[in-house]
């Protein structure tokens, strides 16, 4: 994050004006509770780090020279605050998988990440693949190597099927609800 105070306050204020507009605050505590939230230094640069793209503890650490107990903290803080999601998966090599972080859509888009993260529609939903295949598709121009391009295509291929049974299900739901509508009209 450039390090330009008029900065720090427009996330701020961003950030302020989309949690009332979501109805997530609506008294003056909820409205403390948020400015509270965001007047710790390092959430910020946590929200500005991550509008940069997705990433697990360890890249945070890294990048904001902090400890690792402190940036789980300030995760744990702002994924309850509805700013962040984190999806478990696998790491590069053997082991427990990683959880990958990054900014909830709407504010993504709210607090300036611009380009192949944003759909063109400008309209963000909250949908928790997402972040990973953006992350995916900007790694598509790197070299990788065959295990992982065999990986990929594995985990596209489950996110694939994930939402091809969501798109059943919402097309169930609509034509019976469309049924009940025109059965309401005859009656």
């Amino acid at each position: 994050m450039n390090r330009d105070p008029l900065n720090e306050i427009e996330l701020i204020l961003k950030i302020l004006s989309y949690q009332i507009e979501n109805k997530n605050i609506s008294t003056t505590n909820e409205i403390d509770e948020i400015l509270h939230l965001l007047a710790n230094r390092t959430r910020r640069r946590m929200l500005a780090e991550l509008a940069k793209g997705e990433g697990f503890v360890n890249e945070l650490v890294r990048n904001l020279h902090d400890h690792p107990q402190s940036i789980i903290r300030h995760l744990e803080v702002l994924k309850k605050h509805n700013l962040i999601i984190g999806k478990e998966r696998p790491g590069s090599g053997r082991g427990r998988p990683r959880l990958y972080y990054t900014l909830f859509p709407d504010v993504a888009e709210l607090i300036g990440r611009t380009g192949d993260d944003l759909p063109k529609s400008g309209k963000f939903f909250p949908c928790s693949s997402f972040p990973r295949l953006n992350t995916i598709k900007r790694r598509l121009d790197d070299r990788i190597s065959h295990s992982e391009q065999r990986k990929i295509i594995s985990e596209v291929e489950v996110m694939k099927k994930e939402h091809e049974m969501a798109l059943l299900v919402c097309n169930e739901i609509l034509e019976s609800v469309k049924k009940r509508i025109k059965k309401i009209q005859v009656e």
